[in-house]
């Protein structure tokens, strides 16, 4: 095995990338076992944050889903007591004074009141309205059970079939969101209040961070490649000024993609989706109308 001096060029350890994963690097080419483990649990890690990010998406949508429900039990208890107060004056008021024709003029206005508000609710359909959001708000917290269950199987191992496993059951829960997303329309004054989560494509953020993220992993594996062909090209005796700038220079890129690559996550994301959620999700009965 090919092996260098422990040599130290102005704080680069040369030897952490000649004799990176155990092997030089004419047994291995460009990448080797050692790396390729450490490449493939850093991609499952990646996924596994992929699922927390659903996992918040699906449960805030649930909740906004129960939040319309409620809402809309709130405009039909709201019908419902107007027409009672309405028709119940239409009995009351002729018992209070003579028949005059201000009493006659009220009772036509509290009748037409309440023939308004049997045709609201009778046009509004507020109980299919109301159950087809608890059903769609069933459906995402299913979904999100299930990939809950499926993240406890697969988060403490890392192996290529986890990681397929992982990758193929997003890409399944891409297909159910989107058809849930199809099926279940929430109407346009929530969309308004909530326009994040209501129309919010989360795959096609969750993609738009994973090709920033592979751009810049990309980089990094070239630079880390170079810095091993130049760390086994340097002679500890006599140094090329060259070589060590080059050596300096793509040590200190590295740290930088590093760096830029922490930045790039997906806290910002779950931060918009909760801090929008919380509007609705500790509600009681009485919500915004």
């Amino acid at each position: 095995m090919q092996t260098v001096p422990e040599i130290v060029v102005e704080d680069i350890p040369i030897e952490e990338y000649t004799n990176y994963g155990g092997s030089s690097l004419n047994d291995s080419g460009s990448d080797d076992s050692g790396s390729s483990d450490c490449e493939q649990s850093a991609s499952q890690i990646d996924l596994l944050h992929e699922l927390d990010v659903i996992l918040v998406f699906l449960r805030s949508k649930s909740q906004l889903f129960q939040y319309s429900a409620l809402r809309t039990e709130n405009y039909r208890f709201a019908v419902y007591v107007v027409s009672l107060l309405c028709s119940g004056s239409i009995t009351v008021l002729p018992l209070l004074a003579t028949y005059e024709r201000w009493l006659l003029i009220l009772i036509s206005v509290f009748g037409a009141f309440t023939t308004g508000t049997i045709v609201v609710s009778r046009y509004a359909d507020f109980d299919i309205t109301i159950q087809k959001y608890k059903t769609a708000s069933k459906s995402y917290t299913s979904l999100e059970t299930d990939l809950t269950t499926f993240k406890s199987v697969n988060t403490y191992s890392f192996s290529y079939d986890k990681y397929r496993a992982l990758y193929e059951k997003i890409r399944e829960s891409e297909m159910k969101i989107l058809e849930l997303n199809n099926n279940a329309e929430l109407s346009l004054s929530v969309k308004r209040r909530f326009p994040i989560i209501s129309t919010m494509d989360i795959f096609a953020e969750i993609h738009k961070i994973e090709d920033q993220r592979k751009v810049l992993s990309k980089r990094e594996t070239k630079v880390r490649y170079e810095m091993r062909k130049l760390a086994f090209d340097i002679d500890s005796a006599n140094i090329d000024p060259q070589k060590k700038s080059r050596l300096k220079y793509l040590h200190d890129s590295k740290k930088k993609i590093k760096d830029d690559l922490d930045k790039i996550n997906y806290a910002d994301i779950v931060s918009d989706i909760e801090c929008e959620s919380r509007d609705y999700s500790d509600s009681c009965w009485f919500i915004h109308l």
